[in-house]
């Protein structure tokens, strides 16, 4: 198509000029190897050796030089074609600086289709490239959160059969179903909010078992959650900090409040726990755990600057919010 038009513009321009259509368009398309040779030879051999060593004389010196003497061969040639004797100095004339302008222009126009296409293909490189970058640091914070998450599971197991509960075999299944979760569901960047949410209750009820009629509960989920995805394992960190600093520390007057509510196309979620009367030193600091630093970097991944994260407390109490976009299923 790039050549095609080069032979219909000038054969037109010329054509309309000379006032013979029929001999421009053959003359246009006689000087289309010419031309081709020039374009090529441009983008192929010398354009990428100045991108590569950036020397800009030399690349300069070789582009002129190639179009003088491919031009020289098209001056001859046309000559030759209308029956003109070749003589070197009738060569360079007015003619012979039209018909290199002409021949630079065509150059430029290739020049800039592939300057262009280079671009693209760095700005794709790019992008690749940091999304590997990003997909390796994903993994790497998903790879922090299974076992940190596990071993906190495992110890409310634990916690369980100190005790000699009879409650330890539902425990077990629990601890079951939570691992079958994080193996197999939790692989994906998205997964079904409803899992999300199963895995969610999976722990809570867990919890429940462990501090049995002591911990003052309430677990809310509102809205339409069959038709959106979510990152997984996204809100656990923040529920276990609930149990972790809240109602670990004082088991027997503690409460926790965890609620989602999905409208407008977001999922709004809150945790409040009860914070304990004596707040130690580790506890003040649980803001800054790495827990909750790896799910801001998660959050900032995968949902840029589609969310709000706020985390606050008063005299009585720890509380976070989060706000993100939610994601069709």
């Amino acid at each position: 198509m790039f050549w095609l038009s080069y032979v219909m513009l000038f054969g037109l321009v010329y054509g309309k000029f000379g006032n013979d259509y029929p001999y421009y368009f053959l003359e246009s398309l006689g000087m289309v190897p010419f031309v081709m040779a020039s374009t090529y030879l441009t983008i192929y051999l010398i354009l990428p050796y100045y991108l590569k060593k950036q020397h800009f004389a030399l690349s300069l010196f070789l582009f002129v030089g190639a179009l003088l003497l491919i031009c020289t061969l098209q001056r001859m040639f046309l000559r030759y074609i209308n029956d003109l004797e070749i003589r070197i100095g009738e060569m360079y004339d007015l003619s012979f600086l039209s018909l290199f302008l002409e021949t630079n222009f065509m150059v430029g126009i290739a020049m800039a289709i592939k300057l262009i296409k280079i671009w693209f293909e760095q700005q794709k490189e790019k992008f690749e490239i940091e999304k590997r970058n990003l997909q390796s640091e994903l993994n790497l914070l998903k790879a922090q959160i299974h076992p940190h998450f596990l071993f906190n599971t495992m110890n409310n197991l634990y916690a369980l059969s100190l005790g000699q509960s009879a409650k330890t075999s539902e425990g077990i299944a629990k601890v079951s179903d939570l691992l079958r979760a994080v193996l197999y569901d939790c692989n994906d960047v998205y997964i079904d909010f409803e899992k999300e949410i199963c895995l969610i209750r999976n722990y809570i009820d867990l919890q429940k078992l462990r501090f049995d009629n002591r911990l003052s509960l309430s677990f809310n989920v509102e809205g339409e959650s069959a038709r959106i995805k979510v990152a997984p394992m996204l809100y656990i960190t923040f529920i276990e900090n609930c149990f972790k600093h809240g109602s670990s520390n004082d088991p027997d007057n503690s409460w926790i409040n965890i609620g989602f509510r999905i409208a407008d196309n977001h999922i709004h979620f809150t945790a409040e726990n009860s914070k304990p009367g004596q707040v130690s030193a580790h506890l003040a600091n649980g803001n800054k755990g790495i827990g909750l630093e790896n799910v801001k970097k998660r959050l900032d991944i995968l949902y840029k600057e589609n969310y709000k994260l706020n985390i606050s407390e008063s005299d009585q109490s720890f509380k976070v919010e989060l706000l993100l976009k939610a994601i069709p299923s």
